[in-house]
């Protein structure tokens, strides 16, 4: 078997990469590993889900404007999405073109209009599996790469034959990143939680940390919030931070034990 430099610089990143995979670390250098060998200009990860909006995962650096669209996309936009309606349908693991997946018309949506050609711009490739947690099941991951310029078949080939191992190692990434994924409870769990959190006298909590406290209950990141919110990932960290100190709290896990076990 021959092997040329250009091999061995591929699996001396690769290395590299699986040593970051419990790590803050992972997700940029995943970024920049994928860029030595497929053009692309966008990246994000998500959880599609069939009852709940998308969960974000991590996505790459984003100004303002691209905060408050993807957050439009969260809430309303994801419906639409090609990529999501075939995801929630029976489909194998793999690797996934826009033009395989896209339904009739997409071009003259109101999606493609209104967010696809501001965000994603050109074409788009993304690598889905399902993603679970022991047997239960909890979405499907999906990796969405957007390119101004139509991917080439070079791009698709290479991220195909990396496919077997790419997939598994972004479930293991995805899972240290988000722990243990805990379900938006209903919609009668989330009022009263929501009814509870408006009860509080002290400390009395604005309209957008109680915002952010049910965005934390239902299992969002800070960029998730951002997003879900429209604001940046740093007004939303610092919404997260008066949250934490007028709750007297210093984690996540915390607000989940103080109010996730409201039913009624």
């Amino acid at each position: 078997m021959h092997f040329t430099e250009e091999d061995f610089a591929f699996h001396q990143r690769l290395g590299h990469l699986l040593e970051l995979t419990e790590s803050e670390g992972f997700w940029p250098a995943f970024a920049a590993f994928l860029r030595e060998s497929v053009g692309f200009e966008s990246w994000v990860v998500l959880i599609f889900r069939k009852t709940h909006s998308p969960l974000l995962v991590q996505e790459g650096d984003t100004d303002d404007i691209e905060d408050e669209l993807f957050g439009n996309y969260l809430r309303t936009f994801f419906t639409d999405d090609p990529f999501y309606r075939f995801a929630m349908g029976p489909f194998s693991s793999g690797v996934y073109r826009l033009d395989e997946v896209a339904y009739p018309q997409f071009r003259l949506s109101t999606y493609f209009h209104d967010y696809f050609r501001h965000n994603v711009v050109g074409d788009e490739i993304q690598l889905l599996t399902s993603f679970k947690e022991g047997n239960e099941s909890r979405g499907v991951l999906s990796l969405s790469l957007g390119s101004r310029q139509r991917f080439s078949a070079r791009d698709y080939g290479l991220l195909a034959i990396i496919s077997p191992w790419v997939l598994p190692l972004l479930r293991l990434a995805t899972r240290y990143t988000l722990g243990d994924i805990r379900m938006p409870a209903d919609q009668s769990t989330r009022s009263n939680i929501e009814k509870k959190l408006r009860e509080l006298v002290e400390p009395r909590l604005t309209e957008r940390e109680i915002q952010t406290a049910q965005l934390l209950l239902s299992g969002q990141s800070t960029k998730g919030i951002a997003a879900h919110m429209g604001i940046s990932p740093e007004t939303a960290k610092v919404h997260r931070r008066n949250l934490y100190e007028k709750l007297s709290i210093t984690s996540q896990a915390e607000i989940f034990a103080r109010f996730s076990s409201f039913d009624g």
